[in-house]
């Protein structure tokens, strides 16, 4: 970890922008300016004295905009360069920079030892690994705000019964309340993707009370989304739970064993999980 050291301290860090092109083996789509950065950090309200942690923050739009507030700001970046401009534009504040991949990583070697924020425009090839990376480390954030592919938000925050909604939707909102703080076209980065972008908030929710293990969750909510033109029933039967065990733990859960997956809440979810036995092998 490098930290920021000794500096002026009024106004921004004057700081070279002329990096390399993104690199697209890492997925790199950045912010056009500082002014969208600004606005996007403006919807965080950030308050003075708190700890951030950025995911993939490129050339620094965000951190640039993060860092005109009193906050504790901790870079996570993959791209050596990017890390290099971002130590620059941290001179005089509050900021460390940490070179390697957060998928590699958990929240102790990136120096958190209490909740934090944590925001970032993510990669979008990596964008879902992150989610699922953010909700196995859940109790690391007091919030999270990501610029994601609009696909990926889409599925993430899609409600019972929609189209959108699959695996990656129900392990996100077991644990986050999410919403859409607003939508991006492709001219908001550099180099533009090709789909539209969406900055979202997660913020903690109770979890549903659920007496199981993580890993029996896991598969139950896998073996539900596995086939998803099938019903509930078929689904699990056919990852390995006899006819009569999926009937009684849906009777038990109060639950349609004739619905798809996709039309479960979290609570009726929470419920069949802890109704349905452990396969064994």
């Amino acid at each position: 970890m490098s930290s920021t050291s000794g500096m002026p301290t009024g106004g921004r860090a004057p700081y070279n922008r002329r990096v390399s092109a993104a690199h697209r083996k890492w997925s790199q789509h950045w912010l056009v300016n500082d002014d969208l950065a600004v606005a996007l950090v403006g919807l965080i309200e950030p308050a003075a004295g708190e700890r951030f942690v950025e995911i993939g923050p490129g050339q620094g739009m965000m951190t640039r905009a993060l860092l005109d507030h009193p906050v504790l700001l901790t870079a996570v970046e993959v791209d050596p360069q990017c890390c290099t401009l971002l130590s620059k534009i941290g001179e005089g504040k509050e900021l460390s920079v940490i070179h390697g991949d957060v998928l590699q990583s958990d929240p102790s070697s990136l120096g958190i030892d209490s909740p934090v924020r944590l925001v970032g425009n993510l990669p979008y090839a990596i964008s879902s690994p992150i989610l699922r990376w953010t909700v196995e480390h859940r109790a690391s954030f007091i919030d999270v705000h990501f610029m994601l592919p609009e696909d990926v938000a889409d599925r993430a925050l899609a409600p019972p019964g929609s189209s959108d909604r699959g695996l990656l939707s129900v392990l996100v909102q077991w644990e986050y309340e999410g919403e859409t703080l607003r939508r991006l076209g492709p001219g908001a980065f550099r180099p533009p993707p090709k789909i539209d972008s969406s900055f979202v908030r997660l913020r903690r929710r109770t979890a549903p009370a659920c007496e199981t293990t993580v890993g029996h969750r896991e598969s139950v909510l896998q073996a539900a989304f596995q086939h998803r033109r099938k019903t509930l029933s078929n689904s699990l039967q056919q990852a390995g739970w006899a006819k009569p065990a999926v009937s009684k733990a849906c009777s038990t859960a109060d639950i349609d064993p004739g619905l798809r997956a996709q039309a479960l809440s979290i609570e009726q979810f929470a419920r069949l999980v802890e109704a349905l036995p452990q396969v064994t092998s």
